[in-house]
């Protein structure tokens, strides 16, 4: 019996137009219009190997996340700057969504508020970097978030 080729699924490979924002009930905020650049990052390592009289080898590796991101200035008083001042150290979920186009993975994660930096070139719209740490990193269908 011969089988029907399936047709793929165009791949997305552009960043934006998307989403990152906090969920957080009392610190909920939408970074998109702030973020020019957003990446989540992994950081991975690996311990030296632990050799057995067997033979056999054991190696221990771990993986931790960054939510790493470029935004720009606002120096209103509720602007990205003082809000990260002011909730430096909390944890809060969110999501970041790569692309508001159909069939788009999507991901949850908790992230440390961390301060971002304030100022820079005189008559510049200035950037600041965010490095956040992230837990709880998950993939799901950009579909089943909001």
């Amino acid at each position: 019996m011969a089988t029907t080729p399936t047709t793929p699924t165009a791949k997305i490979r552009t960043l934006g137009p998307g989403v990152l924002k906090s969920t957080d009930t009392t610190l909920a905020r939408d970074f998109s219009a702030d973020v020019t650049k957003v990446a989540l990052t992994p950081s991975n390592s690996s311990d030296d190997p632990v050799n057995f009289l067997d033979g056999s080898q054991e190696i221990n590796t771990t993986s931790s996340w960054n939510l790493e991101a470029s935004v720009m200035d606002d120096y209103t008083s509720g602007g990205l700057n003082n809000w990260c001042l002011a909730n430096a150290g909390k944890k809060i979920p969110m999501t970041f969504i790569p692309s508001k186009e159909t069939n788009v993975m999507g991901y949850t994660f908790d992230a440390v508020v961390q301060p971002i930096g304030i100022g820079g070139d005189v008559k510049a719209k200035n950037t600041q970097d965010i490095s956040w740490p992230v837990t709880n990193l998950q993939a799901v269908p950009s579909s089943t978030l909001n």
